[in-house]
């Protein structure tokens, strides 16, 4: 595999950037050419100015983000490597300035499939934030959570041995901006939801990792990585789970605490505490958690015909987002429904669920990806979700109320599996879902459902 060029030749590759930038200069520029244009808007500057001076940085970098989204990695690497070397040169060799051109480093190695490079930045830039951080701003907080979401896409695109590191490092991340926002703006500051949302997901994935098996499910059980004393799975699910429900409570406080107390809010959180009793199989606490939040809201004085509306299509669990109103998790759901319907026939409720990636198709990508082209590798399922039923425990006369079941599953598209297996495997991974179901009055109810999955291989 190639790799990165020396920071020597780098530095003799941007050099010859003016004479190459220079042609730009003495022809017409189709104005769709981003790269061109960044160019020649380079050329430009390094004509007036010296090879060191800072007003050069920022020109760099949009050149560097051109070349790499022209698959140009070594052009984009050295490109910013000369923007850092400027920021050093003229502020000083640890700076914030420089971070942005580390993070867009550690991207151009993901993209350029150099997850060796990418890591030893990804730990330089942990060191950085810890070691030479003087003061907690907001800044440093959404530095934090950009170094967790780099981990994050370590997750799935880096080699399968480092999926663990990977987890650790995004949660430690994660958890260094929580301690950061709550010493900077108090426990009870509503900027905290979101960096606290983001842990919550997380316990989620190293749940399903977990519960997945194998050398991933083995290190996050280690109690000391790298040794042979282990928890229990079970011990780790509990773990996890207990976790993020004492975030979601912390969210849920916030807004209790707020003045005036914001009982939307509050009700948005017990809504996200019923669903992550769905997600751990807790059926009968997420019955009173969703009683209690669609009473919240009624007390909140949100209109009728809103509540209405959104319960009455079931939604995908967890929740990418966490929306502290109800109109707001409405508006975000639309544009995907809106998409996702235009590929559907008349369907009573649209759902649509992207394979994060091969070794996690459980689960959604927790960050945003590139939207995936939707041609022919997709599944179209029609489905029902059961509404509440009570279920006999075994040699136990009490019973279980349960809900959000998978019911009448049947395959629409492709209209033949293209293997034998391949319908058996899709229904065992939808198995592994998990639904919000259609509520009325806070009480779970049968609804018919399409399904559009899209797996993260080609199916065959």
């Amino acid at each position: 595999m190639k790799k990165p060029f020396s920071l020597l030749k780098s530095l003799l590759l941007l050099a010859g950037l003016g004479g190459y930038s220079s042609l730009y200069a003495q022809v017409t520029i189709d104005p769709n050419d981003t790269l061109a244009l960044a160019l020649r808007d380079l050329q430009s500057l390094e004509t007036e100015v010296s090879n060191t001076d800072p007003r050069l940085a920022e020109p760099l970098f949009q050149v560097a983000r051109e070349f790499r989204d022209s698959g140009r990695y070594a052009d984009a690497h050295a490109a910013l490597d000369r923007g850092q070397q400027i920021i050093r040169m003229n502020e000083g060799l640890y700076t914030g300035a420089q971070i942005p051109y580390i993070q867009e480093k550690i991207d151009n190695y993901a993209d350029w499939q150099q997850w060796d490079d990418a890591r030893t930045l990804q730990e330089h830039l942990l060191w950085l934030h810890r070691s030479k951080t003087r003061y907690i701003t907001s800044d440093l907080i959404e530095d934090f959570m950009a170094l967790s979401r780099l981990h994050q896409r370590g997750i799935s695109e880096d080699s399968l041995e480092f999926q663990a590191f990977h987890f650790r490092r995004a949660s430690t991340a994660n958890w260094l901006a929580l301690a950061a926002g709550e010493r900077l703006w108090g426990r009870m500051d509503t900027r905290l939801v979101p960096v606290l949302y983001e842990l919550v997901k997380q316990h989620h994935l190293q749940a399903e990792a977990i519960a997945m098996g194998g050398r991933t499910s083995y290190q996050l059980r280690q109690i000391i990585p790298g040794s042979d004393l282990v928890r229990e799975r079970s011990v780790m699910r509990t773990l996890f789970y207990e976790t993020g429900r004492r975030l979601l409570s912390q969210i849920r406080e916030i807004y209790a605490e707020a003045q005036p107390v914001n009982l939307e809010g509050v009700a948005m959180a017990n809504l996200y505490l019923a669903d992550w009793e769905v997600v751990f199989d807790n059926p009968e606490r997420a019955l009173l958690s969703y009683d209690v939040a669609y009473r919240n809201l009624v007390m909140a004085d949100v209109d009728e015909l809103q509540r209405e509306r959104f319960f009455a299509s079931p939604s995908l669990l967890p929740e990418k987002v966490f929306y502290a109103s109800l109109q707001e998790a409405e508006q975000a759901r639309a544009p995907d429904v809106a998409w996702e319907l235009s590929h559907l026939d008349n369907a009573q409720a649209a759902l649509y669920f992207a394979e994060w990636s091969p070794t996690f198709p459980n689960v959604r990508a927790p960050y945003q990806q590139h939207t995936q082209q939707l041609d022919s590798n997709f599944a179209l399922f029609s489905l029902n979700l059961s509404g509440v039923t009570e279920i006999s425990r075994w040699l136990n006369p009490d019973t279980v109320q349960s809900f959000g079941e998978l019911l009448d599953v049947t395959l629409l598209k492709p209209d033949v599996p293209s293997s034998p297996t391949m319908e058996a495997e899709l229904r065992r991974r939808l198995e592994r879902l998990h639904f919000r179901p259609r509520l009325e009055n806070g009480l779970p109810i049968e609804t018919e459902a399409t399904l559009l999955y899209q797996p993260a291989l080609t199916l065959n």
